[in-house]
């Protein structure tokens, strides 16, 4: 089968692998959609995140859909011939964690696209059939691609704690941020903040109703929070940049007692935070760590039309053309949201 393989920083080639073939446990998937996501963009450019390093070729690629064309002998045959939005961490479903339901902290996970595991960015893939939801007809397999990143926001807002008329800010207006804000308002939030370092990302920010949205370079995001919130800040910051900085800004902009949700991934092992603001504040700081049992209510979110993936969805490539959807979200071309490997 066709796949396409990271080879070194910025070197990714499409070669020939063989086609998987299902464990009993396994469904075999026939993928349709790979979305490009930002946590992709540390592999791609610098071969590793944190601690976490590339160390021989890998297929890349970790929200994907597709359909199922065969299963093995102990899966659930019903799932064969359906669409289906895979959740991607696989947990080991017997450690201490996994037994506590928190599986998406087992520590002997195995995450496609992460070393030492080949991801979706190839024509077939084998997974733990029980992390196969199947999706209505009605939804477009890139759509279907699009739940795992909402599944990330729906979890945040979970951490969250959400109350009715919180005030909001969001901290990057990618699309892990835009669906943290749609889930958000969904939430209960009142007045919802937004910044990015992008104008096209700021705009589309607006699109999607976010009150305020603003370029940060143009206006501090302190400053702009602390007026706009008459030197009070919000309930809840959400940082969900790519910054080793942003986590710091958020403890500034959150309010005494206030709530501040790390989703964003830097890339980096360590950093830096104000820890006597944050104490002197009372924050709950709490990091987000992918999803957890949020890949059903993401479904019927976009099933139902309350939140619109497909808008997000601005740039579509072929399996072949894979390098060029990584180098455009690398460089932020053209206004792309979310770029799509699409088969």
């Amino acid at each position: 089968m066709k796949a396409v393989k990271w080879f070194a920083p910025r070197d990714m080639r499409l070669v020939e692998t063989p086609k998987p073939t299902p464990k009993p446990y396994e469904a075999l998937i026939r993928i349709e959609s790979t979305g490009v996501c930002g946590s992709d963009m540390h592999y791609y450019a610098e071969g590793r995140i944190g601690k976490t390093i590339i160390t021989s070729p890998i297929i890349l690629g970790h929200e994907y859909a597709g359909i199922v064309e065969d299963v093995g002998a102990d899966a659930n045959r019903s799932l064969i011939g359906k669409r289906v939005a895979v959740e991607p961490g696989i947990p080991c479903t017997r450690c201490e964690f996994c037994l506590k339901g928190h599986y998406n902290v087992c520590q002997n996970l195995q995450f496609p696209g992460g070393p030492p595991y080949d991801g979706a960015l190839c024509e077939y893939i084998c997974v733990h059939a029980a992390f196969c939801f199947p999706v209505p007809d009605s939804m477009s397999a890139a759509e279907a691609a699009m739940i795992e990143p909402l599944a990330v926001a729906l979890h945040a807002i979970d951490l969250a704690n959400m109350r009715p008329g919180d005030t909001v800010a969001i901290l990057g207006l990618g699309p892990i941020g835009l669906l943290t804000a749609l889930a958000a308002r969904i939430a209960g939030a009142g007045r919802i903040y937004g910044c990015d370092l992008l104008d096209y990302r700021v705009e589309a920010a607006r699109a999607h109703g976010i009150d305020h949205a603003f370029n940060a370079k143009n206006e501090p995001e302190p400053d702009t929070i602390m007026r706009e919130t008459n030197g009070r800040g919000v309930d809840v910051a959400f940082d969900c940049a790519r910054s080793i900085d942003t986590p710091a800004v958020a403890c500034r902009i959150a309010r005494p007692a206030g709530r501040c949700i790390l989703v964003g991934i830097s890339g980096e092992e360590n950093g830096v935070f104000p820890v006597d603001i944050a104490r002197r504040k009372e924050l709950t700081l709490t990091w987000c760590r992918r999803f957890l049992f949020n890949f059903p209510t993401a479904i019927d979110l976009v099933a139902t039309g309350r939140i619109d993936v497909k808008s997000m969805i601005t740039h579509s490539f072929p399996l072949e053309q894979s390098l060029e959807a990584f180098e455009l979200v690398s460089h932020a071309g053209d206004g792309v949201l979310k770029a799509s490997i699409d088969q």
